[in-house]
């Protein structure tokens, strides 16, 4: 018998090292004399013997990684193939078989923090079997005709699966009795006797989600406190190739399970309904679909609808999508052919009046679909704002035409906005004083026309006559009225001047 010895972590006495053991040669001789930290390496080959890891901190995997060539067959049938009853051991990479009844393939008692990957777990009464054990990892084990269970725990908590084949067991694909907080995600658990999934009454707050179940009876749940089907709806790739993450995949072998016929019409890879877990309180409410039958869908059909779709500026707008089987959303809110916005239930604030024709987009990888409809936006409300000008007068200014719209009061030389009145083009002021009544603007040429009160005294009003000449037209007639105007300021100044 040959033990090949590779001191790595330093020389001396209880040194860790990488321990090579070839066909012929005992796994259990290179355990005995192993101390924490060593790695143990199996050469290919086919072991047989039962062995048992009772040290901590130890590493026992294949050479080649492969554990079709790297096989550890039981010696006895009547016992477990790898009894492990220690903490942080790491075991990879290797085939293991020949137990019957209720001997495993690897046994973890007491065990905690171990990892067990990429192993395969075949022709065992059972496949992997957990007994008080926690914080173990188990990932991309393929555990497979086995006499009962492919995975059983029993009264451990907080382990993980991912990744792993329990399939053509005699049984349960995997077990869950008396155990709390496992996490089961991106496992395939198919073609099982009896059930895929079996959960006792006794277990609580374990979390499955991600997972291919495809069995005559995929799962048989016996409530439990605070256990989970699904997480919450997320972006990344399922276990089916679709976009999301969410429940597992319920099929059957005959093509007729829950996923394989459920409707998904707007093509996101879960299903449209919650899965029921039979005789159970708890459903999966975000089932997964197969990405084939996603990609089979029709194109989109886009609908929307506004919550408001007239009103003066600014005019703020909630766009709510209606639409079917739509996976990405394009808005044009201001009728230039340009994309605004690919929310999909976006508001726009409109700040300008006119008339808009809103074009929404609805798309998925099979189409594009869309649908137009009108915004009316009017004149904005107007806030009087006075600015104090240089003659002490106050001055408004008109948001829609931007210009100063004045008024004079007689007895106090205030001055006002002009209001628009229904949008005709008249500008009344928003006091009543003996000054100018209204400012009109003449709808050919866009200048404006000044009027006196007439309940005007004799004197004149030199701030009307200076916005007049401020303001003048080209219409006919008007430097005629400017010249009376002025001639009766002449013979006034004349009547009054003193010592006539």
């Amino acid at each position: 018998m040959e033990v090949f010895l590779l001191l790595t972590l330093g020389s001396g006495i209880g040194a860790a090292a990488e321990v090579y053991v070839q066909p012929g040669d005992s796994i259990q001789t290179a355990l005995d004399n192993a101390v924490s930290g060593d790695v143990i390496i199996l050469k290919p080959g086919t072991y047989i013997e039962n062995i048992k890891i009772d040290k901590d901190n130890l590493v026992i995997s294949s050479e080649s990684g492969n554990p079709d060539d790297t096989m550890i067959t039981a010696k006895s049938s009547d016992n477990h193939v790898i009894s492990l009853q220690a903490d942080k051991v790491k075991i990879s990479g290797l085939g293991i078989t020949g137990t019957k009844n209720s001997y495993s393939g690897i046994c973890l008692s007491e065990c905690n923090n171990c990892i067990i990957e990429n192993n395969k777990i075949q022709n065992n009464g059972y496949g992997i079997y957990l007994l008080n054990s926690k914080g173990n990892t188990l990932s991309n084990n393929v555990v497979t005709n086995n006499g009962e269970y492919g995975i059983l725990l029993s009264a451990s908590t907080n382990n993980t699966f991912s990744g792993n084949t329990a399939s053509d067991n005699k049984d349960t694909g995997v077990h869950i009795s008396t155990s709390d907080s496992n996490t089961l995600t991106g496992n395939n658990v198919s073609l099982n006797d009896v059930y895929g999934l079996f959960v006792c009454p006794e277990s609580d707050d374990n979390l499955i989600y991600n997972n291919y179940f495809n069995n005559t009876a995929n799962a048989e749940v016996q409530n439990g406190v605070g256990n989970a089907y699904n997480t919450e709806k997320t972006e990344g790739e399922n276990i089916v190739g679709g976009p999301y993450l969410g429940g597992n995949f319920w099929a059957e072998p005959e093509g007729t399970g829950f996923s394989d016929t459920a409707v998904d019409a707007n093509g996101d890879g879960i299903a449209d309904s919650e899965y029921r877990l039979s005789q159970s309180t708890y459903s999966d409410k975000l089932p997964l679909i197969s990405s084939s039958k996603s990609q089979q869908l029709g194109p989109p059909e886009a609908n929307f609808e506004m919550n408001n779709s007239n009103g003066s500026a600014p005019l703020a707008v909630q766009f709510t999508d209606l639409s079917e089987n739509a996976d990405s959303w394009s808005w044009d809110f201001e009728s230039d052919g340009k994309i605004d916005s690919t929310e999909e239930n976006p508001v726009h604030v409109f700040t300008t009046m006119g008339a808009y024709t809103v074009t929404f987009s609805a798309t998925n990888k099979n189409g594009t679909d869309s649908k137009t409809s009108a915004v009316i936006v009017t004149h904005p409300v107007m806030v009087t704002n006075p600015v104090e000008n240089g003659s002490g007068n106050n001055t408004t200014v008109d948001n829609e035409t931007g210009e100063n719209a004045t008024g004079a009061n007689g007895s106090s030389g205030n001055v006002t906005r002009a209001v628009e009145a229904g949008g005709n083009g008249t500008y009344y002021n928003q006091t009543e004083d003996s000054g100018i009544s209204n400012v009109e603007l003449d709808p050919q040429n866009g200048s404006k026309a000044a009027a006196l009160n007439g309940e005007n005294d004799s004197r004149i009003n030199t701030s009307s006559v200076e916005y007049a000449l401020e303001n003048k037209t080209d219409a006919p007639g008007f430097e005629i009225i400017y010249g009376a105007v002025s001639l009766l300021a002449v013979f006034l100044y004349r009547k009054v001047k003193p010592g006539n």
